[in-house]
């Protein structure tokens, strides 16, 4: 489910709920894992819900659902996972640290692992290395992806937000040229420009 925006400022949504689609992107990597995709899974935003419901809608027999607070240089990360049958916490845990990319990086990374041990055993050493992967270094054009992506793949999608993404996606390409997934999503912009 989308992790829920803890932080004072109600403008750090954009934070929150990319920590939810990133999380879903490692967990769909892994193999054995049957994971539910972003749009099906924000239809779910700032509804309060049963776990039961929600698995039974979805088909799914674990729900991940968390919260994020980030503050000044901090953030932090709470996050759960839920047998629905049961509505039994298979585990949980609270990750509290200084706020790089790096750190970001790594709790999705840890928050992955601690879900595959608890549903489905191991991973491979292939998935360990795309989880340990760290796609920039540099916690403001992370920061600048969110912000467009969450502008991109907004709830009333329209032109005028392709437009509004694309600043955004510039300066984390700008803060850090090697960024690869920005550079994906500005060609993706482009073609949504190009093709309307």
């Amino acid at each position: 489910l989308p992790f829920n925006n803890m932080s004072a400022d109600p403008e750090q949504e954009y934070f929150s709920d990319g920590i939810t689609e990133d999380l879903i992107t490692d967990l769909s990597r892994i193999s054995g894992l049957f994971v539910i995709a972003r749009n099906s899974v924000f239809t779910y935003k700032g509804q309060a819900v049963k776990v039961e419901d929600v698995a039974r809608e979805l088909g799914v027999r674990y729900v991940l659902e968390g919260s994020v607070r980030k503050s000044g240089n901090r953030v932090r990360i709470n996050a759960q996972l839920i047998e629905a049958a049961t509505d039994n916490h298979l585990w949980a845990e609270t990750f509290d640290r200084e706020l790089t990319a790096e750190n970001i990086f790594d709790i999705q990374s840890e928050i992955a692992r601690k879900i595959v041990q608890a549903v489905a055993g191991e991973l491979t050493p292939e998935e360990e290395q795309l989880l340990a992967e760290i796609p920039t270094r540099n916690l403001a054009a992370y920061e600048a992806y969110l912000r467009a992506r969450e502008v991109f793949y907004g709830a009333n999608y329209s032109r005028s937000q392709e437009f509004a993404a694309q600043p955004w996606l510039e300066k984390a390409i700008a803060l850090d040229p090697d960024y690869t997934e920005a550079h994906a999503l500005l060609a993706s912009l482009y073609g949504q420009i190009y093709w309307r």
